[in-house]
């Protein structure tokens, strides 16, 4: 046998030797470890990842595409001036955003705490977007029966997308709810449903029939959160069957008086003051124009004054504990104040109640703005002090 002939038996018999060993010990090892069986006795399905969920969520599913917005079809919840904005998503009117704080009307263009809702026997559901940001913290959940389904993400900036928020559901009439990005500006060019969808009259009846307002800065408004619907406004009126407003614009909360009077513009069933520490180191001025404002126009309505939650940032750095204490002490102080001038129906909620030191694995990566977890602790505490105050 020449020499190339003999190599390419001896390589050929070792391969076989090689795979035939790798096979035995495998078959071995299912043997002696074998995968966990399903109650009904199968192996489970690889669990899913979230690129899987991504891709998914973009995959090409065929739609009867009807345009948005649609009064009798979908009803816009969250954004009070969206008749004035149609068809953008905004949470200031647009009329008034040239007159508006610069950092109210950047975080103005995101629709934090909007929300469609609609009747249907659909099927499946998709949503055609135009992002007009990459945004930070983004995407849409969808709840079905008042139940969380699936979220999904829009990424690239002026580039339409289609997005399937689900499909193979079963023909039945539901109460479908989508929670806008709260950190990413959008259009929604249209929805997506089975032919032949049978629409009913898009509503919901609520505990109340005026929403919950809330005014605030960055945790008002949901920073840190992964999904728009575990804000902690969003947590909190879903427990209570109240619909809401977010007002919460990222390190703008400073009680500026044409923001005020708008927020004070909107009729609610309570307002919930949340302007944390980017109020700064304002003096209480401001804040005590903003409560007598509001009780002025609404004297017979709730109005809760939540002072900053605690956060690992001023744990560890002086300058910024000192903002916080000083925050803390002026709404404080204001609020007691306005309390005992005879003011009915003010509570004044502390933050270090809401999330207190010990409570920081409930923040996100920046230690100052909640997680997910986070705002379900401030929510379920603040349940009680809401349904209470509202007599539920």
């Amino acid at each position: 046998m020449n020499k190339p002939l003999a190599n390419l038996t001896f390589k050929s018999n070792l391969f076989f030797s090689v795979a035939l060993i790798g096979l035995l010990a495998n078959l071995n090892a299912r043997q002696t470890n074998p995968a966990p069986a399903s109650p009904a006795g199968r192996t489970p399905a690889p669990e899913q990842t979230e690129e899987d969920t991504a891709a998914e969520s973009k995959a090409k599913v065929p739609f009867n595409w009807l345009p948005f917005p649609d009064k009798a079809r979908f009803k816009v919840l969250g954004l009070y001036w969206f008749e004035e904005n149609n068809p953008k998503l905004w949470r200031m009117p647009a009329g008034q955003f040239d007159a508006l704080p610069a950092g109210v009307k950047r975080q103005s263009r995101l629709p934090a705490g909007g929300r469609i809702l609609l009747k249907c026997d659909t099927s499946k559901l998709g949503l055609k977007v135009l992002p007009q940001n990459k945004g930070s913290l983004k995407g849409f959940d969808v709840y079905v029966n008042g139940r969380f389904l699936r979220s999904a993400v829009a990424e690239e900036p002026a580039v339409e997308t289609e997005l399937v928020l689900f499909k193979d559901l079963d023909k039945k009439e539901k109460e479908i709810i989508i929670y806008l990005p709260y950190h990413q500006g959008i259009l929604i060019k249209a929805i997506g449903v089975d032919d032949n969808t049978k629409f009913s009259a898009a509503g919901h009846e609520y505990a109340k029939p005026l929403p919950v307002v809330f005014y605030g800065s960055s945790v008002c408004q949901g920073s840190g959160g992964l999904k728009p619907g575990m804000s902690y406004e969003a947590i909190l009126c879903r427990k209570l069957n109240l619909d809401f407003i977010n007002l919460g614009f990222g390190g703008a909360g400073k009680a500026e008086t044409n923001v005020v009077d708008l927020v004070n513009s909107i009729p609610a069933c309570a307002y919930i003051f949340d302007l944390g520490k980017s109020y700064g180191m304002q003096d209480a001025t401001a804040y005590k124009k903003m409560l007598e404002t509001v009780r002025k126009s609404h004297p017979d309505v709730p109005i809760f004054c939540l002072t900053p939650i605690t956060s690992a940032l001023e744990v560890h750095s002086q300058s910024y504990s000192n903002r916080s204490v000083h925050t803390r002490t002026v709404m404080r102080e204001a609020a007691n104040e306005f309390i005992k001038s005879g003011a009915k129906d003010v509570y004044l909620v502390e933050g270090t109640d809401l999330l207190g030191f010990d409570e920081h694995d409930g923040l996100s990566k920046d230690g100052v703005h909640p997680t997910d977890y986070g705002y379900s602790i401030i929510a379920n505490k603040l349940v009680p002090l809401v349904r209470k105050a509202l007599g539920l």
